[in-house]
């Protein structure tokens, strides 16, 4: 073999392994790209559902401003000691059942802590302005309204009307 044949062969094999090892380099990368896009998805989906379960937890403590009441109720320490005595409070019991306790003792309350008016008033509008914001919230909302027309029939009947118009439109809407 000639030396310049050799030489004329060179350059293309040079230019083939370059261009092999760049294919190489770049399939990599895109592999890479590819695990860094699907993790960032898993990562906005788990933050996505964090923030859901936040705006649920306050979307709820505002359906019960709605109701003009508020968690807390206030005991008479003598009616809390009766109350646990005829219910044979008995904690190291295994079989104890801690929920149907906590209904029980709620029941029991003397007082509960009310809001005011336009507490109430606002606690509507916030429901409502939630449940448009959030498409998400719309049955919920909905729901929590009917169940409200007993409490205040003219602002339930005011923002149901808002939400049962806006529904058709919400449903054509994207994930907020």
């Amino acid at each position: 073999m000639d030396p310049n044949d050799i030489k004329d062969w060179l350059i293309p094999i040079a230019s083939f392994v370059g261009i092999i090892s760049t294919s190489v380099g770049v399939w990599l990368a895109l592999k890479e790209y590819r695990l860094k896009l699907k993790a960032e998805q898993r990562l906005a989906e788990s933050t996505r559902a964090e923030t859901d379960i936040r705006l649920f937890t306050h979307f709820t403590d505002i359906l019960e401003v709605a109701t003009g009441r508020r968690r807390d109720p206030v005991y008479s320490k003598e009616v809390a000691e009766k109350l646990l005595e005829k219910l044979n409070f008995e904690p190291a019991n295994a079989n104890f059942d801690y929920r149907t306790l906590r209904e029980n003792i709620a029941t029991a309350a003397l007082l509960h802590s009310w809001v005011g008016n336009s507490s109430s008033d606002a606690a509507f509008a916030s429901i409502t302005t939630l449940a448009l914001r959030h498409k998400a919230l719309i049955p919920s909302a909905i729901q929590a309204l009917e169940s409200f027309n007993d409490w205040k029939p003219e602002l339930a009947k005011k923002y149901l009307t808002l939400l049962k118009n806006a529904r058709p439109a919400a449903d054509n809407l994207e994930t907020d």
